[in-house]
This record gives structure tokens, C-alpha cells and sequence, in this order.
């Protein structure tokens, strides 16, 4: 069921060479918004952060590269969901890669 909803709602992402049907979006809300935000030397630093809900396979790991409409994102926090019978999708947190190579 879940794989028919991502196939049905998700966008390409291409993951360890894979290419997948996932939700890849930003992270809304009014505490992600005033978390987002980090003055610095330079003026105020991003530091947005992207929901990936995808297949159980590949596996995700930290910092793993995945690929979402021309642009790269890190996996910061990646976790497998499981229901039943064992892992149902997969969650994880990204950024992009080299806006903030610093964050945890």
C-alpha cells in the first residue's frame, strides 16, 4: 500500500544509483521556520532541512547523496518504519549538500 501511494504521490530520487518514487519536500512549521535561521559572520545561514518517505530499499545511511530535481542533498538522520510483518518505507532527514557541511 505504501508503495502504491509513493508511485502515485511521490517524485524521481535517485538513491545509490537507484532511482525511486519518494516524497522529498521541506520541512514547514512555524518551530522548523525559527530554527532555520543562524546569524552568522555573513548575514543569516540556512539551514533548511528535507523530509525524504520513500521505498524500505536502498538502505539509507548517514550521509548518503540522493539526488531530487538536479540538485544534492545529505542524509543527516535516516530511519526504517516498521509495521507487520518488518520494514514498511523509509524516513530520513537531508540537507543540501554544501550549504552546510557543518550541521549534524
Amino acid at each position: 500500500m505504501v508503495e502504491k501511494l509513493l508511485n502515485q504521490n511521490g517524485r524521481e530520487v535517485q538513491v545509490a544509483g537507484m532511482r525511486v518514487r519518494a516524497v522529498f519536500q521541506s520541512v514547514t512549521g512555524k518551530l522548523e521556520r525559527l530554527v532555520q535561521l543562524d546569524p552568522g559572520p555573513l548575514g543569516l545561514h540556512s539551514h533548511q532541512r528535507y523530509l525524504y518517505i520513500g521505498p524500505v530499499e536502498p538502505e539509507l545511511g548517514l550521509d548518503m547523496e540522493l539526488t531530487a530535481e538536479g540538485k544534492s542533498y545529505l542524509v543527516r538522520s535516516a530511519h526504517r518504519i516498521h509495521g507487520g510483518n518488518g520494514p514498511v518505507y523509509s524516513w530520513a532527514i537531508c540537507v543540501e549538500k554544501g550549504r552546510s557541511a557543518d550541521e549534524p
